[in-house]
């Protein structure tokens, strides 16, 4: 049988629109009326066996096959072992044609990737509702691959343009720092200078934590982020943690305070230091000159609970139940115009999760947020 691209003189219009159909068959009359049923929506071309299947698919895109089971020169399920063996029509639906004395090709033919099938004699309506299913199904798989795709590269783009940003703004920012220090020198005992300087500082400070979040954030969402769990001694982290925060606390009058410690968790050193110092570093920003921060730890079971606490205005109840997603901006605000990207509280949750740790809020009724993390105790046991 010769192949023939069958449409109506109406049909001209737009073909490369419609979805296209080959029928393998070597039964010219039953492949004839069925090309021209479904030539009403579709654009159809017609292989007289397996061999004219083969060649019209190496050839040609189609978005759907119809391949007859017992063709002479080559049978349907070889046809189907090739269709499956080519990249481009891994997701295109193959449907099987046989007589109903045929079910064990059409199981094997099901097993080796076929996605449906008719008998013959044709029922026009079951075929029909069949391939229209069929198509459907493939046009929702590339939406989701495309979006996939598309994700996936939206993902990649702002994975390098995080880190060409901090790389790119690492040297103005040690720039700035040597500027600061400078000045500092000169201009330190002057109670007008310590101010702008101060100014100068916190502003470094808050872009540097800025880009941290960032390129952080970009590591976890692409899955790079890794820990090494270990012995770690809560006590040791939380006062590296209120070293690490004591200038910028001074410079509001807050007090860090260690509260009871006790504890000993399964967890990854630097990755703890970054949970206490994200949740820390909040507490100051959004105290009052003047409040008081209070980090502790206690044990729990056979869990570490550790608190940061503070005398802040405490979190909106309507803000509440997304405090740990990305982005996300209260209402409320920092009481020394530090910035933020909304970041810091995801990056904490998502970072005790790689610890098999967990993450939580309390707002006291008398003002105040209590944030907590809960890690697993290490034991000496086995």
């Amino acid at each position: 049988m010769n192949n023939i691209l069958t449409m109506t003189n109406n049909q001209n219009q737009h073909t490369e629109l419609r979805p296209r159909i080959l029928i393998a068959d070597d039964e010219s009359d039953a492949a004839e009326l069925l090309a021209r049923i479904l030539e009403r929506d579709y654009v159809v071309m017609v292989a007289g066996g397996g061999v004219e299947a083969a060649h019209l698919l190496n050839s040609h895109a189609f978005d759907l096959v119809l391949l007859d089971v017992m063709m002479q020169d080559m049978n349907g399920l070889a046809v189907l072992q090739m269709i499956r063996s080519l990249p481009r029509y891994t997701d295109v639906p193959v449907m099987l044609v046989s007589s109903l004395s045929s079910s064990d090709e059409i199981v094997q033919g099901l097993r080796r990737g076929a996605n449906d099938y008719v008998t013959k004699p044709y029922d026009m309506n079951v075929v029909q509702a069949r391939i229209k299913t069929q198509l459907s199904l493939k046009r929702r798989h590339d939406v989701q691959r495309h979006d996939l795709i598309d994700l996936k590269t939206n993902a990649e783009m702002k994975s390098r343009f995080l880190r060409m940003a901090s790389h790119d703004l690492k040297n103005p920012l040690n720039n700035i720092r040597l500027a600061h220090y400078y000045l500092q020198t000169v201009f330190g005992v002057e109670a007008d200078a310590q101010d702008a300087l101060n100014t100068i500082e916190t502003a470094v400070l808050s872009i540097n934590h800025l880009i941290e979040e960032f390129v952080e954030t970009a590591a976890l969402e692409e899955g790079r982020t890794t820990v090494q769990l270990e012995r770690v001694t809560v006590e040791d982290v939380i006062w590296e943690v209120i070293a690490r925060h004591g200038a910028e606390a001074n410079r509001k009058n807050i007090t860090l305070l260690m509260g009871d410690t006790d504890g000993v968790v399964v967890a990854d050193r630097t990755r703890l230091f970054q949970i206490i110092s994200n949740l820390v570093g909040n507490a100051v920003k959004f105290s009052p000159v003047g409040a008081m921060v209070t980090v502790s730890s206690s044990l729990v079971d056979d869990r570490v609970h550790i608190t940061v606490a503070d005398e802040g205005p405490g979190i909106p109840l309507a803000e509440r139940s997304s405090l740990f997603s990305p982005y996300t901006k209260l209402s409320v605000r920092p009481t020394g115009g530090e910035s933020g990207s909304g970041l810091g509280l995801w990056i904490v949750r998502e970072l005790a999760r790689l610890q098999h740790g967990i993450v939580g809020v309390e707002c006291p009724l008398d003002g105040g947020s209590l944030f907590w993390v809960d890690l697993p105790m290490f034991s000496d046991i086995g």
